[in-house]
């Protein structure tokens, strides 16, 4: 992991490399997002399909206007969001290169807030690719070790900003459709989107099947997996009366203050918050993931999150996407 060298990073950019970079989302993969050769390595590195596009990271509104055509709405939101976790879809203009965009005509656009990564947009004075810093359907990082780990010996350069603040991809909103649709959901709600634009926004929950096409990536059906196998369930209450208290197993639940439930079992059990609060629970998701899969249990048993609003519709979406049994 290279130290906090400036100039090391945007040169290795500037000449076409990649390197790791953090957000306050999760830690990306960047590369010049107008050079399609760049473009390439990130593909390579990662093992992702030419069919899930990426998301180009800008400064700001007036950058955004280089690579696509926003209208009032992108305007309104990028006020208020921006820099921040949503990402909007909008008409893309030529100079976008078609591996981005997965050979659409959008492009994915957000200004991420994380200061290191907005230091290294100033410097290259380039709109930067970066999908999340790790192979192709595996848990996001949220840390530079996480980075370190899902890599091992093909890791680019790494640097390293600390835990990502937020810990779940942003909101993906689609505004190149009639009626404005989130296409993944993510930190920012539905309801908040609404309050800014002054209209409904749809909410689909969309699945692309392999090998089509999306204009968000994310979407799946299995995304964000650990190597062990996990069995979700509806509630907690459901996950006590079925999962198995093997320790072949590990159970990993919402809150610390469940674990007195779990006295009786043998299986190991971890989670996710001490309180049950959902932003917590969503900053700590990937990293209770990644530290879940080292133990190689036989399954790893996780009960959805029973609370509504706010950021627990995207923490499920990890959850439902990342249970393979």
């Amino acid at each position: 992991m290279q130290k906090a060298n400036f100039s090391f990073y945007t040169n290795t950019l500037l000449d076409g490399g990649v390197v790791a970079l953090p957000t306050e989302t999760v830690y990306g993969l960047a590369c010049l997002a107008l050079n399609a050769d760049a473009v390439d390595k990130v593909f390579r590195l990662k093992g992702r399909p030419a069919s899930n596009p990426l998301i180009v990271h800008v400064l700001d509104l007036d950058q955004a206007n280089g690579l696509s055509y926003p209208d009032e709405m992108c305007s309104l939101l990028s006020k208020r969001f921006w820099p921040g976790p949503l990402t909007l879809i909008l008409p893309k203009k030529k100079v976008v290169p078609d591996n981005v965009t997965a050979g659409l005509d959008t492009v994915a656009i957000r200004s991420p807030s994380h200061p290191l990564f907005r230091k290294v947009l100033q410097l290259t004075g380039e709109p930067l690719a970066a999908p999340s810093a790790n192979p192709y359907s595996k848990v996001s990082p949220t840390s530079a070790e996480e980075v370190i780990t899902s890599f091992g010996n093909t890791c680019p350069p790494v640097l390293d900003g600390g835990k990502s603040e937020i810990g779940l991809e942003s909101t993906v909103l689609d505004l190149s459709c009639q009626t404005p649709t989130i296409l993944r959901p993510g930190p920012i709600s539905k309801t908040e989107v609404e309050k800014v634009i002054g209209r409904e926004v749809l909410n689909p929950n969309e699945t692309i099947e392999t090998g089509s096409p999306s204009k968000s990536p994310g979407l799946s059906v299995k995304h964000y997996a650990p190597e062990t196998p996990v069995r979700l369930y509806p509630s907690l209450k459901e996950l006590l009366s079925l999962a198995p208290s093997s320790s072949e197993n590990l159970i990993l639940i919402p809150s610390k203050k469940s674990l007195p439930l779990f006295d009786s079992y043998s299986a190991a059990v971890m989670y996710f918050s001490e309180t049950g609060d959902p932003v917590e629970i969503g900053r700590n998701l990937y990293t209770s993931l990644h530290k879940g899969d080292l133990l190689k249990k036989k399954i790893i048993h996780i009960p959805l999150i029973e609370k509504t609003g706010g950021i627990v519709e995207a923490i499920n979406d990890r959850l439902r996407r990342a249970s393979t049994i």
